[in-house]
C-alpha cells in the first residue's frame, strides 16, 4: 500500500499559500488548511490498482486529516471509515473485515476497483504519507512548524517537530 501526495500542475498555483503577501502559515486555522491550501494529486495504491482521484485539485491537509481519521477506523476505533474530498460529493468508502483487514471502495471508480489490505498496512502507509508530506510542507513553509494544528497531526504520527 502506498499513499502518496504531488502539488499538481495546474492547479497548485491556485492554493492560498500562493497569494501574494500570503497567510501567515502559524495562525491559519484548521478548517482553512483543509480546504484551500497545498492543492494536488492524491494517489492510493495497492498491489499495482490505483483509486486516488482522477482530479489534481485535493487540499494536503484534508487529504491527511481524512486519512489519519480512516487510521483510528482501522485500529476498532469510532471514526468515519471514509476518506470525503472537500471539493465534490466523491469519497473513498472503508470497511473492516473479520480478519483484520480494509476493503476501500471508491465512489468514482466501478465496484472492480475497490481494493482490500490488512488494516495494519493502511496505518504504516498512513503513518508515512502524514510523516512524508508533513515534513516536506514545513521545509518548504517554515511557518508551519509553528501552527498548532500542523503540530498536533505531526504527535498524532509520532513526528517531532523542533521548537520555531
Amino acid at each position: 500500500m502506498e499513499i502518496s501526495f504531488s502539488p499538481s500542475a495546474d492547479y497548485a498555483a491556485h492554493g492560498r499559500e500562493r497569494t501574494q503577501g500570503g497567510d501567515d502559515l502559524a495562525t491559519v486555522s484548521r478548517a482553512d488548511l483543509r480546504w484551500y491550501y497545498f492543492l494536488g494529486h492524491l494517489s492510493i495504491t495497492h498491489s499495482g490498482t490505483e483509486i486516488g482521484p482522477p482530479w489534481g485539485w485535493v487540499p494536503l491537509f484534508d487529504a491527511m486529516y481524512c486519512v489519519r481519521q480512516v487510521m483510528d477506523f482501522a485500529q476498532g476505533g469510532d471514526a468515519l471509515g471514509r476518506i470525503d474530498f472537500t471539493e465534490n460529493d466523491e469519497s473513498i468508502s472503508f470497511e473492516r473485515d473479520q480478519a483484520g483487514g480494509l476493503r476501500m471502495s471508491p465512489s468514482y471508480l466501478a465496484a472492480e476497483s475497490e481494493l482490500r489490505c490488512p488494516a495494519a498496512e493502511f496505518l504504516s502507509a498512513g503513518t508515512g504519507f502524514i510523516r512524508t508530506q508533513l515534513l516536506r510542507v514545513m521545509t518548504d513553509y517554515p511557518d508551519l512548524t509553528r501552527n498548532h494544528d500542523t503540530r498536533a497531526l505531526a504527535r498524532d504520527v509520532g513526528l517531532e517537530v523542533p521548537e520555531a
